[in-house]
Protein backbone atom coordinates (compact mmCIF):
# COMPACT_ATOMS: atom_id res chain seq x y z
CA UNK A 1 0.00 0.00 0.00
CA UNK A 2 1.90 3.15 -0.73
CA UNK A 3 0.91 6.75 0.89
CA UNK A 4 -1.80 7.72 -2.26
CA UNK A 5 -3.71 5.17 -1.34
CA UNK A 6 -3.28 5.16 2.28
CA UNK A 7 -3.84 8.63 2.46
CA UNK A 8 -7.03 8.79 -0.07
CA UNK A 9 -10.05 9.92 1.02
CA UNK A 10 -13.03 11.52 -0.60
CA UNK A 11 -13.32 14.83 1.62
CA UNK A 12 -10.13 15.15 2.51
CA UNK A 13 -10.14 14.12 6.24
CA UNK A 14 -6.76 14.22 7.77
CA UNK A 15 -5.94 11.26 10.41
CA UNK A 16 -6.28 12.15 13.88
CA UNK A 17 -3.32 12.11 16.67
CA UNK A 18 -4.24 12.15 20.42
CA UNK A 19 -2.07 11.70 23.38
CA UNK A 20 -0.18 13.91 26.29
CA UNK A 21 2.54 14.25 23.71
CA UNK A 22 2.07 13.12 20.26
CA UNK A 23 4.55 15.26 18.28
CA UNK A 24 6.86 12.38 17.63
CA UNK A 25 4.26 10.57 15.67
CA UNK A 26 3.08 13.22 14.23
CA UNK A 27 6.41 14.77 12.79
CA UNK A 28 7.58 11.38 11.09
CA UNK A 29 4.01 11.54 9.29
CA UNK A 30 4.36 14.81 7.92
CA UNK A 31 7.97 13.81 6.83
CA UNK A 32 6.04 11.21 4.62
CA UNK A 33 3.34 13.03 3.00
CA UNK A 34 0.40 12.02 5.51
CA UNK A 35 -2.40 14.69 6.54
CA UNK A 36 -2.74 14.69 9.88
CA UNK A 37 -4.10 16.72 12.95
CA UNK A 38 -2.95 16.86 16.30
CA UNK A 39 -4.58 17.11 19.68
CA UNK A 40 -2.09 17.00 22.72
CA UNK A 41 -1.60 18.74 26.28
CA UNK A 42 1.43 21.37 25.56
CA UNK A 43 0.32 22.55 21.81
CA UNK A 44 4.36 23.40 21.68
CA UNK A 45 5.50 25.53 18.96
CA UNK A 46 7.12 23.21 16.50
CA UNK A 47 4.21 21.03 17.21
CA UNK A 48 1.82 23.64 15.65
CA UNK A 49 3.99 24.55 13.06
CA UNK A 50 3.66 20.85 11.72
CA UNK A 51 -0.14 20.63 11.35
CA UNK A 52 -3.20 21.68 13.04
CA UNK A 53 -3.17 21.45 16.15
CA UNK A 54 -5.28 21.93 19.72
CA UNK A 55 -4.27 21.68 22.99
CA UNK A 56 -5.13 21.55 26.92
CA UNK A 57 -2.89 24.34 27.74
CA UNK A 58 -3.89 26.69 25.27
CA UNK A 59 -7.31 26.21 23.76
CA UNK A 60 -8.87 23.95 27.19
CA UNK A 61 -9.02 24.48 30.80
CA UNK A 62 -5.47 23.24 31.47
CA UNK A 63 -6.28 20.67 33.68
CA UNK A 64 -4.53 17.36 31.96
CA UNK A 65 -6.93 14.55 31.60
CA UNK A 66 -7.14 12.08 29.03
CA UNK A 67 -10.94 12.86 28.57
CA UNK A 68 -10.15 16.17 28.16
CA UNK A 69 -8.41 15.08 25.11
CA UNK A 70 -11.17 13.91 23.89
CA UNK A 71 -13.76 16.69 24.63
CA UNK A 72 -11.32 18.68 22.99
CA UNK A 73 -11.20 16.35 19.85
CA UNK A 74 -14.95 16.60 19.43
CA UNK A 75 -16.03 18.04 15.83
CA UNK A 76 -12.70 17.44 13.91
CA UNK A 77 -13.13 15.68 10.70
CA UNK A 78 -11.11 12.42 10.46
CA UNK A 79 -10.47 9.50 8.57
CA UNK A 80 -9.11 7.33 11.69
CA UNK A 81 -8.07 8.30 15.07
CA UNK A 82 -4.74 7.40 16.74
CA UNK A 83 -4.08 7.35 20.02
CA UNK A 84 -0.75 7.39 22.00
CA UNK A 85 0.41 8.14 25.38
CA UNK A 86 -1.80 8.39 28.47
CA UNK A 87 -4.55 6.66 26.83
CA UNK A 88 -3.51 2.99 27.82
CA UNK A 89 -3.93 4.48 31.69
CA UNK A 90 -7.68 5.43 31.01
CA UNK A 91 -10.42 3.15 29.83
CA UNK A 92 -13.16 5.20 29.79
CA UNK A 93 -11.09 7.48 27.88
CA UNK A 94 -10.17 5.51 25.76
CA UNK A 95 -13.91 4.10 25.07
CA UNK A 96 -15.11 7.46 24.89
CA UNK A 97 -12.34 8.09 21.66
CA UNK A 98 -14.76 5.90 19.31
CA UNK A 99 -17.44 8.70 19.21
CA UNK A 100 -14.66 10.72 17.37
CA UNK A 101 -13.86 8.06 14.96
CA UNK A 102 -12.84 4.93 13.81
CA UNK A 103 -10.43 4.15 16.02
CA UNK A 104 -6.72 2.68 15.00
CA UNK A 105 -4.81 1.08 17.70
CA UNK A 106 -4.99 -1.88 19.99
CA UNK A 107 -8.20 -2.37 21.20
CA UNK A 108 -9.95 -1.30 24.82
CA UNK A 109 -9.56 -5.24 26.13
CA UNK A 110 -6.49 -5.67 24.53
CA UNK A 111 -5.00 -2.33 26.13
CA UNK A 112 -6.70 -3.25 29.43
CA UNK A 113 -5.46 -6.40 29.44
CA UNK A 114 -1.91 -4.91 28.06
CA UNK A 115 -1.67 -2.93 31.40
CA UNK A 116 -3.53 -4.85 34.12
CA UNK A 117 -0.03 -6.09 36.37
CA UNK A 118 -1.81 -10.15 36.72
CA UNK A 119 -2.65 -10.33 32.94
CA UNK A 120 1.28 -9.83 32.75
CA UNK A 121 2.20 -12.18 35.40
CA UNK A 122 0.67 -14.96 33.60
CA UNK A 123 1.94 -14.51 30.46
CA UNK A 124 5.20 -14.15 31.95
CA UNK A 125 4.36 -17.91 33.26
CA UNK A 126 3.07 -18.91 30.19
CA UNK A 127 5.87 -17.77 27.82
CA UNK A 128 8.56 -17.98 29.86
CA UNK A 129 10.02 -14.54 30.04
CA UNK A 130 10.94 -12.73 33.42
CA UNK A 131 8.94 -10.45 35.47
CA UNK A 132 9.56 -9.02 38.36
CA UNK A 133 8.03 -10.37 41.91
CA UNK A 134 4.55 -8.15 41.88
CA UNK A 135 2.33 -7.67 45.22
CA UNK A 136 -1.28 -6.75 43.37
CA UNK A 137 -2.91 -6.61 47.05
CA UNK A 138 -1.85 -3.90 49.66
CA UNK A 139 0.57 -5.18 52.11
CA UNK A 140 3.71 -5.03 53.42
CA UNK A 141 6.60 -6.75 51.84
CA UNK A 142 7.78 -9.89 53.90
CA UNK A 143 11.21 -9.47 52.78
CA UNK A 144 14.03 -6.69 53.04
CA UNK A 145 14.84 -6.64 49.94
CA UNK A 146 14.17 -3.25 47.28
CA UNK A 147 10.56 -2.61 46.03
CA UNK A 148 9.21 0.08 44.22
CA UNK A 149 5.52 1.38 44.56
CA UNK A 150 4.44 2.00 41.07
CA UNK A 151 1.05 3.68 40.49
CA UNK A 152 -0.81 1.93 37.86
CA UNK A 153 -2.21 5.13 36.22
CA UNK A 154 1.48 6.81 35.96
CA UNK A 155 2.96 8.37 33.20
CA UNK A 156 6.81 8.34 32.44
CA UNK A 157 7.68 7.01 35.70
CA UNK A 158 5.94 9.65 37.29
CA UNK A 159 5.21 8.69 41.14
CA UNK A 160 7.38 6.18 41.21
CA UNK A 161 9.58 5.27 44.57
CA UNK A 162 11.21 3.12 46.56
CA UNK A 163 8.80 1.50 49.28
CA UNK A 164 8.95 2.54 53.01
CA UNK A 165 6.71 1.21 55.58
CA UNK A 166 7.04 4.58 57.42
CA UNK A 167 5.89 6.30 54.19
CA UNK A 168 2.15 7.29 53.68
CA UNK A 169 0.03 5.39 51.24
CA UNK A 170 -0.23 7.12 48.13
CA UNK A 171 -3.60 7.86 46.17
CA UNK A 172 -5.62 5.70 43.65
CA UNK A 173 -4.20 2.86 42.87
CA UNK A 174 -0.56 1.04 42.79
CA UNK A 175 1.24 -2.32 43.24
CA UNK A 176 4.38 -3.17 44.87
CA UNK A 177 7.15 -4.52 42.43
CA UNK A 178 10.71 -5.81 43.31
CA UNK A 179 13.34 -3.74 42.21
CA UNK A 180 15.55 -4.93 39.48
CA UNK A 181 19.19 -3.16 38.76
CA UNK A 182 20.30 -2.42 35.84
CA UNK A 183 19.84 -0.52 32.15
CA UNK A 184 16.64 0.72 31.94
CA UNK A 185 15.63 0.31 27.86
CA UNK A 186 12.75 -0.03 25.73
CA UNK A 187 11.52 -1.76 22.74
CA UNK A 188 9.58 -0.23 19.51
CA UNK A 189 7.36 -2.57 18.06
CA UNK A 190 4.82 -3.04 15.60
CA UNK A 191 2.30 -6.21 14.83
CA UNK A 192 -0.83 -7.08 13.38
CA UNK A 193 -2.07 -9.57 16.07
CA UNK A 194 -0.26 -12.35 15.34
CA UNK A 195 3.50 -11.58 13.80
CA UNK A 196 5.66 -8.81 15.37
CA UNK A 197 8.76 -6.75 14.09
CA UNK A 198 11.04 -5.25 16.48
CA UNK A 199 11.78 -1.74 15.06
CA UNK A 200 14.59 -1.09 17.47
CA UNK A 201 15.75 -1.46 21.02
CA UNK A 202 16.95 1.57 23.33
CA UNK A 203 18.11 2.49 26.74
CA UNK A 204 16.33 4.85 28.35
CA UNK A 205 17.36 7.79 30.43
CA UNK A 206 15.97 7.76 33.74
CA UNK A 207 15.65 10.04 36.75
CA UNK A 208 19.09 11.92 35.46
CA UNK A 209 19.57 15.22 37.41
CA UNK A 210 21.49 17.01 34.11
CA UNK A 211 18.22 16.89 32.57
CA UNK A 212 16.47 18.04 35.68
CA UNK A 213 14.96 14.72 36.25
CA UNK A 214 14.79 12.51 39.47
CA UNK A 215 13.80 9.31 40.74
CA UNK A 216 12.08 7.02 38.33
CA UNK A 217 11.20 10.24 35.94
CA UNK A 218 11.53 9.10 31.86
CA UNK A 219 13.69 11.60 30.17
CA UNK A 220 14.53 9.94 26.83
CA UNK A 221 15.49 7.05 24.46
CA UNK A 222 19.47 6.58 22.97
CA UNK A 223 19.28 3.95 19.96
CA UNK A 224 21.15 1.74 19.29
CA UNK A 225 21.33 -0.15 23.12
CA UNK A 226 24.60 -0.60 23.90
CA UNK A 227 23.99 -4.97 24.46
CA UNK A 228 21.49 -4.96 21.40
CA UNK A 229 23.23 -7.50 20.11
CA UNK A 230 23.05 -9.92 22.53
CA UNK A 231 19.27 -9.39 23.35
CA UNK A 232 17.91 -9.19 19.92
CA UNK A 233 16.46 -12.32 19.99
CA UNK A 234 15.19 -12.27 23.42
CA UNK A 235 13.55 -9.20 22.82
CA UNK A 236 11.55 -10.47 19.76
CA UNK A 237 10.70 -13.79 21.35
CA UNK A 238 8.84 -11.76 24.30
CA UNK A 239 7.29 -8.79 21.37
CA UNK A 240 6.20 -11.96 19.52
CA UNK A 241 4.40 -13.50 22.54
CA UNK A 242 2.95 -10.49 23.74
CA UNK A 243 1.77 -9.98 20.17
CA UNK A 244 -0.13 -13.53 20.57
CA UNK A 245 -0.96 -13.01 24.34
CA UNK A 246 -2.86 -9.62 23.80
CA UNK A 247 -3.75 -9.38 20.49
CA UNK A 248 -1.55 -6.24 20.11
CA UNK A 249 -1.39 -4.37 16.81
CA UNK A 250 0.28 -1.16 15.34
CA UNK A 251 3.02 0.82 16.95
CA UNK A 252 3.62 -0.37 20.80
CA UNK A 253 6.59 -1.20 23.03
CA UNK A 254 7.46 -2.07 25.80
CA UNK A 255 10.01 -1.25 28.70
CA UNK A 256 12.75 -3.57 30.37
CA UNK A 257 15.38 -3.41 32.87
CA UNK A 258 18.72 -5.33 30.96
CA UNK A 259 20.98 -6.85 33.82
CA UNK A 260 22.17 -9.39 31.97
CA UNK A 261 19.19 -10.64 31.26
CA UNK A 262 15.59 -9.04 29.89
CA UNK A 263 13.45 -8.60 32.67
CA UNK A 264 9.65 -6.85 31.30
CA UNK A 265 8.98 -3.95 33.75
CA UNK A 266 5.89 -2.65 31.31
CA UNK A 267 3.75 -2.78 28.37
CA UNK A 268 2.73 0.65 26.25
CA UNK A 269 0.16 -0.55 23.72
CA UNK A 270 0.11 2.59 21.67
CA UNK A 271 2.89 4.53 19.72
CA UNK A 272 5.82 5.47 22.15
CA UNK A 273 8.08 8.27 22.45
CA UNK A 274 10.49 6.76 21.52
CA UNK A 275 9.67 6.12 18.22
CA UNK A 276 10.82 9.45 17.56
CA UNK A 277 14.52 7.65 18.01
CA UNK A 278 13.54 5.37 15.72
CA UNK A 279 12.05 7.70 13.14
CA UNK A 280 15.06 10.00 13.11
CA UNK A 281 17.53 6.66 12.16
CA UNK A 282 15.66 5.18 9.68
CA UNK A 283 13.29 5.77 7.23
CA UNK A 284 10.25 4.42 8.69
CA UNK A 285 6.68 5.57 7.68
CA UNK A 286 5.87 4.85 11.34
CA UNK A 287 2.17 6.23 10.56
CA UNK A 288 1.66 3.62 7.44
CA UNK A 289 3.36 1.23 9.48
CA UNK A 290 0.49 1.61 12.51
CA UNK A 291 -2.70 1.85 10.37
CA UNK A 292 -1.51 -1.21 7.76
CA UNK A 293 -0.91 -3.12 10.44
CA UNK A 294 -4.29 -2.57 12.61
CA UNK A 295 -6.74 -2.31 9.84
CA UNK A 296 -4.66 -6.28 8.59
CA UNK A 297 -4.11 -4.11 4.91
CA UNK A 298 -2.16 -5.76 2.27
CA UNK A 299 1.46 -3.62 1.73
CA UNK A 300 4.81 -4.60 0.29
CA UNK A 301 6.36 -2.12 2.51
CA UNK A 302 9.88 -3.19 3.47
CA UNK A 303 10.67 -2.28 7.29
CA UNK A 304 13.56 -0.05 7.53
CA UNK A 305 15.55 -1.73 10.92
CA UNK A 306 17.88 1.38 11.58
CA UNK A 307 20.88 0.73 11.31
CA UNK A 308 23.57 0.91 14.76
CA UNK A 309 26.17 2.74 13.15
CA UNK A 310 25.54 5.62 15.57
CA UNK A 311 24.05 6.43 18.43
CA UNK A 312 21.10 9.04 18.08
CA UNK A 313 19.19 10.17 21.31
CA UNK A 314 16.19 12.66 22.49
CA UNK A 315 16.25 14.01 26.11
CA UNK A 316 13.74 15.86 27.87
CA UNK A 317 14.66 18.77 29.82
CA UNK A 318 13.07 19.38 32.70
CA UNK A 319 12.87 23.07 34.73
CA UNK A 320 13.94 23.38 38.16
CA UNK A 321 12.52 26.52 38.80
CA UNK A 322 9.34 28.82 37.50
CA UNK A 323 10.27 30.62 34.62
CA UNK A 324 9.54 31.88 31.26
CA UNK A 325 10.99 30.12 28.18
CA UNK A 326 12.80 32.80 25.82
CA UNK A 327 14.06 31.94 22.03
CA UNK A 328 12.20 29.59 20.72
CA UNK A 329 12.99 30.01 17.08
CA UNK A 330 16.88 29.81 18.37
CA UNK A 331 16.79 26.35 19.84
CA UNK A 332 14.46 24.86 16.85
CA UNK A 333 17.66 25.89 14.81
CA UNK A 334 19.70 23.97 16.96
CA UNK A 335 17.44 20.78 16.59
CA UNK A 336 15.66 20.57 19.34
CA UNK A 337 12.17 19.47 19.36
CA UNK A 338 9.24 19.69 21.66
CA UNK A 339 9.66 23.45 21.86
CA UNK A 340 7.16 26.20 23.79
CA UNK A 341 6.70 29.19 22.35
CA UNK A 342 8.32 32.23 23.33
CA UNK A 343 6.82 33.99 26.25
CA UNK A 344 5.22 30.42 27.80
CA UNK A 345 5.41 30.08 31.37
CA UNK A 346 7.06 27.29 32.77
CA UNK A 347 6.46 25.94 35.87
CA UNK A 348 8.75 24.26 38.17
CA UNK A 349 9.23 20.49 37.22
CA UNK A 350 7.75 20.39 34.05
CA UNK A 351 9.30 19.32 30.88
CA UNK A 352 10.69 22.36 29.01
CA UNK A 353 12.16 20.73 25.56
CA UNK A 354 13.35 18.13 23.87
CA UNK A 355 17.12 18.03 23.03
CA UNK A 356 18.84 15.84 20.24
CA UNK A 357 22.14 14.34 19.33
CA UNK A 358 23.89 11.97 17.52
CA UNK A 359 27.58 10.74 17.98
CA UNK A 360 29.83 7.89 17.02
CA UNK A 361 30.05 7.07 20.97
CA UNK A 362 27.83 6.90 23.82
CA UNK A 363 30.40 9.06 26.25
CA UNK A 364 30.02 11.47 23.21
CA UNK A 365 26.39 11.42 22.72
CA UNK A 366 25.77 12.13 26.42
CA UNK A 367 28.07 14.81 26.69
CA UNK A 368 26.64 16.26 23.59
CA UNK A 369 23.19 16.18 25.40
CA UNK A 370 23.97 17.36 28.53
CA UNK A 371 25.47 20.14 27.20
CA UNK A 372 22.52 21.38 25.53
CA UNK A 373 20.32 20.76 28.87
CA UNK A 374 22.95 22.97 30.99
CA UNK A 375 22.80 25.47 28.25
CA UNK A 376 18.71 25.62 28.21
CA UNK A 377 18.37 25.49 32.11
CA UNK A 378 21.06 28.08 32.92
CA UNK A 379 18.93 30.36 30.39
CA UNK A 380 15.85 29.36 32.56
CA UNK A 381 17.38 30.31 35.64
CA UNK A 382 18.46 33.52 34.51
CA UNK A 383 14.89 34.24 33.00
CA UNK A 384 13.64 33.24 35.97
CA UNK A 385 15.94 36.10 37.83
CA UNK A 386 14.96 38.51 35.84
CA UNK A 387 11.60 38.09 36.75
CA UNK A 388 11.91 38.20 40.57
Amino acid sequence: MDNNVLNSDPLGRPYLLVGSNIRFLAENAIKHGHHVTTVDYYGDYDTRMLAPNRSILREGNREMSMLGLVRLAEGIPNKGVIYGPGFENDIVALRALQKLGPVLGCELKSARNARNPESIMRAAATWGFKYPETLLEKRAPTDSGRWLVKPLNSLGGGGVHFYSPTAPEPEGPYILQRHVPGIPSSVAVVSNGSDAAVLGIMSQIVGDKDFGASGFRYAGNIFPHPFANDISDKVTEIAEALTLEFDLKGLWGFDFIYDGAVTLLEINPRPTAGMGVIGACSFNDLLALHVESVTHSASERIIDFAPALRYTAHARVFSSVETTFLNAQEWLSRGAKDVPESGSLIRAGEPVLTVCASAMSHHELMENLKTQAARLRAELAKSSAKAL
